[in-house]
């Protein structure tokens, strides 16, 4: 039926917002439904995790000492990185707080701190997080006037300025080697005013309160492994059980999609776009290795595609979720 013969058969309404609503309703909105359904089944996407390793590059059950060496505010950063690190049930805690008082050239071997086997090892501990926190503020007061109608109008101000320093480093108790550190200085300030003199201060310790939490969240970034979304576009494809993968990974059914996907690539095998959703599939199952070798194929059947692009972001991002799986 050809689409004046579609609106011929469709009786017009007058043009009243009401019936004009209807109409859509009833018979545009659903001919629109039906269009983005079909260009969803030719082109949808994949989300998968990528998992990136972290400084201290350590497997899940490792153990960790949070230790403030010095300032003002260390005991409470590692407070905060301890209810950080403690959250994700992904490490022990080791309380060795005072470890650093029985430790010294004397009594340090014949403490029975270190594991002779393990070259150095200090017992019980994988890794120790040191740190160093300080939080400063001050205030200062000030006026401003200005004249309006004739009158003369004096504002007071105090102003509290916090500044935060902190400084960590994560050594690995096996090696004695530093896995990462680095300095974060960070600032804030709040301003009271009154029209009747000078003001008190405002209290900086919320101010501090957040910058610790700032910073505290910084180093807990670098030093935690994360997981990086990626988002993939898939084609069209002729594979019945390729497109059946799709559907299976979106809704997190990953077994099932493995096995999908590699039935479409038995069924359609010259199908350059199964073979891809295979390989998104083996990556969302942590299947690195897999990945890379049907990308590789897929670069033998179509070397200027658009899977050439594909491999080496696959090597580039890949490669360190496959470290991150050998950590664990």
């Amino acid at each position: 039926m050809s689409i004046s013969r579609l609106f011929f058969w469709v009786k017009l309404p007058s043009l009243n917002s009401q019936t004009f609503v209807t109409f859509m309703k009833k018979y545009i909105l659903p001919f629109l439904c039906a269009a983005s359904m079909g260009l969803l089944v030719s082109c949808t996407t994949i989300t998968v995790d990528a998992p990136q390793p972290a400084e201290l590059s350590l497997g899940r059950g490792a153990r960790i000492s949070i230790v403030p060496e010095a300032g003002s505010d260390a005991g409470e950063m590692a407070h905060e990185l301890f209810q950080l690190f403690s959250g994700t049930g992904y490490y022990q805690l080791v309380d060795r707080a005072n470890l650093g008082q029985t430790m010294n050239e004397r009594n340090f071997q014949r403490m029975s701190q270190v594991e002779n086997r393990g070259g150095g090892r200090i017992k019980g501990v994988d890794a120790f997080i040191y740190l160093q926190a300080e939080g400063i503020s001050g205030a200062r007061s000030d006026r401003s006037s200005f004249t309006y109608d004739g009158k003369t109008i004096t504002t007071y101000s105090t102003k509290t300025t916090a500044n935060y320093i902190a400084n960590y480093r994560a050594v690995m108790t096996a090696s004695s080697q530093i896995a990462g550190g680095r300095r974060i200085e960070l600032s804030d300030d709040r301003t009271a005013y009154s029209s009747e003199g000078y003001p008190a201060a405002p209290d900086p310790y919320p101010l501090i309160q957040g910058m610790r939490n700032k910073a505290a969240g910084q180093i807990f970034q670098s030093l935690h492994p994360s997981v990086l979304k990626i988002r993939r576009s898939i084609g069209g494809t002729k594979s019945q059980s390729a497109k059946e993968a799709v559907r299976l990974a979106n809704a997190g059914l990953w077994r099932e999609a493995t096995a999908a996907a590699e039935r479409g690539v038995q069924e359609v095998p010259a199908d350059p776009e199964a073979h891809y959703i295979l390989a998104i599939v083996y990556q969302g199952t942590g299947r690195y290795a897999d990945a890379e070798h049907v990308l590789k194929q897929l670069i033998a059947m179509s070397p200027n595609g658009k899977y050439a692009a594909a491999i080496r972001e696959n090597q580039a991002v890949w490669t360190n979720a496959s470290r991150f799986q050998r950590q664990m």
